[in-house]
């Protein structure tokens, strides 16, 4: 590990006197990356006007997913609760799998570059878009910090994670757009 991540770490990292609206902002944070919160997303199937929109991104989803499980596998890097003495996962229990990438920054940043591309094509005022954008933005930001708060990730994997979702979430958002566009004929 990198002198400079676990710094970093330390400086976000929550600690044994984590608590209060702090805390309780990181966990409803964390809760909200997790992949539970893609039930929310059932709406989308109902209508038909949603229901492509709905399946791309759920689709955008599953493929970060797999990535990151990929690429846990190849990495194999500890988490910090895990081989620093004195740091422990100050949520629920601590995760068991691998610390790189953070699925819970990958699908955030996955879901907030996918939804944004899209934002950014439609019909509504820029001043709508840019904040729609950057609402977007700051939940992807705040789920990957709150991993970081809460003692279960590195800033690395986080930004590895964040990187990763975003790159995803972009292209599949383009992907989307050009199968739902007119073809010239």
């Amino acid at each position: 590990m990198m002198p400079l991540d676990e710094r970093a770490f330390r400086a976000v990292y929550g600690g044994a006197g984590a608590g209060g609206l702090l805390y309780g902002l990181m966990v409803a944070l964390t809760v909200v990356g997790s992949g539970w919160s893609m039930l929310l997303f059932l709406p989308l199937f109902v209508r038909p006007a949603t229901r492509r929109f709905g399946t791309a991104l759920l689709l955008t989803l599953v493929v970060t997913s797999v990535l990151v499980f990929l690429v846990k596998l190849g990495v194999q890097r500890p988490r910090p609760c895990v081989i620093l003495p004195d740091v422990h996962a100050l949520c629920f229990t601590g995760p068991t799998d691998p610390s790189f990438p953070s699925g819970h920054a990958a699908g955030g940043f996955a879901f907030a570059a996918f939804v944004g591309t899209w934002l950014t094509r439609q019909s509504f005022p820029a001043s709508r878009k840019l904040l729609g954008v950057g609402s977007l933005g700051a939940l992807a930001l705040g789920i990957a910090l709150s991993r970081v708060y809460l003692g279960v990730h590195f800033p690395s994997d986080v930004t590895a994670g964040a990187v990763l979702g975003a790159a995803v979430g972009y292209a599949a958002a383009r992907l989307a757009h050009r199968a739902e566009s007119p073809k010239p004929g």
